[in-house]
């Protein structure tokens, strides 16, 4: 059987009511990761070490999603808490589940050894909100094999890349910026309010029933208008009106008795085409299927499990968390970026009226600055590699060619000419026949080797053909 791990005398509408808020020893950001190996350049970096005010590593340059970083879960809950801190939205927290496998199901390589035999089962380091076992199973099944959170798996350390990736802790608070003045401060304030109040929301999974809509009940409970807490939980409703769910039950969000909830969770042969169609790819849903239903979209609108996506990166939405706009999902960081630029340094979004525009990315005034050495370049000549930019001695230090008939270094600032991988200095000194030395700068050539000829009388004559 499934084993959802509830606390003894929970509510099942407290799956995302718990959240510790108790003091924690204080750890520097700098200081979470440090020295974890970076997954993209293996031992080519000695370790993660974050640069002092870019987000990247300071030996690899490569983002901490990058690096083998040990997420706790207690971290995670705190993180995903806070966006639910103001709203109708209960608290979060997250539910394991061990189930049996099936071959639909990713499953962690194993170490077999004489006496042991392979195991039966997985589990899923997240499951949606009050999922039941056969619902649980079934969502699982409706995502690709290489994003499913079970255990040992690349798809569970993905969803926790993505945790860090969609979710930027420095979006949502000001203390984790790095140069907010007041009034910065203050508007950074009044963004995150506002995307609590109007977009974020939690996707709910339910099993599709023909010609009938689902009883969406966990979308919208309020604390306010709960009943009274139980004891040891603060703001949990014991029971919630309008269910006939009791504290301590792991069936949460179809509502009815158990006989009703196994008819809409147990698929049919020939199951009918019901009335749901698929806000991202418009197919039809079928009777016995579950979908994602977002509250912030309506409760007329649902998605394929697999196609619950940020229309900006197309990536499977972290543990459902969206954000809702202009009729389609985004992750936090995607929708943060429709209204706010972000600098492409430091990777904060930019609240002051005042910024960079250049190499169509947005930067603080102060960060737009060499990529190696941190230069500022305001005002400044640079050359961009890859959308980063990099003052003229370091792009000569790090990248310049060497002219292949003067063999000195062509400088950023100089012109160069270059064919396959040769390169010429773009003057008649340089860019010439290699037989009769006539300049070719402007004109056609025929090359051989690291050599151009001006005609085939002078490849022949060179080659003593």
């Amino acid at each position: 059987m499934g084993d959802v791990q509830h606390e003894q005398g929970d509510s099942p509408y407290e799956s995302i009511a718990k959240i510790d808020t108790s003091k924690k020893e204080v750890v520097l950001g700098h200081e979470i990761g440090s020295g974890a190996q970076c997954l993209k350049c293996g031992d080519a970096c000695t370790g993660l070490e974050l640069h002092f005010w870019r987000r990247i590593c300071k030996i690899c340059k490569c983002s901490p999603e990058d690096h083998a970083v040990v997420v706790q879960e207690q971290e995670t809950v705190r993180k995903v808490g806070r966006l639910f801190d103001s709203t109708k939205y209960k608290k979060y927290a997250i539910e394991r589940m061990t189930i049996e496998h099936t071959e639909m199901m990713a499953k962690p390589e194993e170490v077999q050894t004489a006496n042991a035999s392979p195991s039966k089962h997985v589990t899923f380091e997240w499951i949606p909100q009050g999922a039941t076992e056969n619902m649980a199973k079934r969502y699982m099944e409706m995502i690709p094999i290489e994003n499913q959170p079970v255990e040992g798996t690349e798809g569970a350390q993905h969803r926790a890349k993505q945790m860090q990736r969609q979710l930027p802790d420095h979006d949502q608070q000001p203390e984790l910026c790095q140069q907010l003045n007041t009034e910065e401060a203050e508007r950074m304030l009044d963004f995150v309010k506002d995307y609590k109040e109007k977009a974020v929301g939690i996707g709910q999974v339910q099993p599709v029933v023909p010609d009938a809509n689902p009883q969406l009940q966990m979308q919208n409970l309020s604390l306010e208008e709960s009943a009274a807490p139980a004891p040891g939980h603060p703001g949990a409703p014991d029971v919630v009106p309008g269910t006939e769910h009791q504290p301590g039950k792991a069936s949460v969000g179809v509502g009815g008795d158990a006989q009703a909830l196994q008819a809409a969770e147990t698929p049919k042969a020939g199951a009918d085409e019901t009335k749901w169609k698929c806000c991202r790819c418009a197919k039809g849903m079928t009777g016995g299927d579950v979908a994602v239903f977002a509250e912030r979209a309506g409760n007329d609108k649902c998605w394929h499990p697999g196609c619950f996506r940020c229309r900006t990166c197309n990536e499977l939405l972290v543990d459902l968390i969206y954000f809702y706009k202009d009729e389609d999902i985004f992750c936090g960081r995607h929708y943060a970026d429709l209204l706010k630029p972000r600098c492409a340094a430091c990777d904060e979004l930019i609240f002051s009226e005042k910024y960079t525009l250049a190499e169509e990315l947005s930067w603080h005034i102060d960060h737009f600055c060499c990529w190696n050495c941190d230069t500022v370049l305001g005002g400044r000549r640079y050359v961009a590699r890859e959308s980063h930019p990099y003052c003229l001695p370091c792009y000569d230090k790090l990248f310049a060619k060497y002219c292949g008939t003067c063999n000195e270094k062509i400088e950023a600032d100089s012109k160069r000419l270059n064919h396959e991988n040769n390169f010429w200095h773009a003057d008649a000194v340089c860019f010439k026949c290699s037989s009769c030395a006539v300049s070719l700068v402007g004109r056609s050539f025929l090359p051989k080797d690291r050599n151009i000829f001006c005609s085939v009388q002078c490849k022949r004559k060179y080659y003593n053909q």
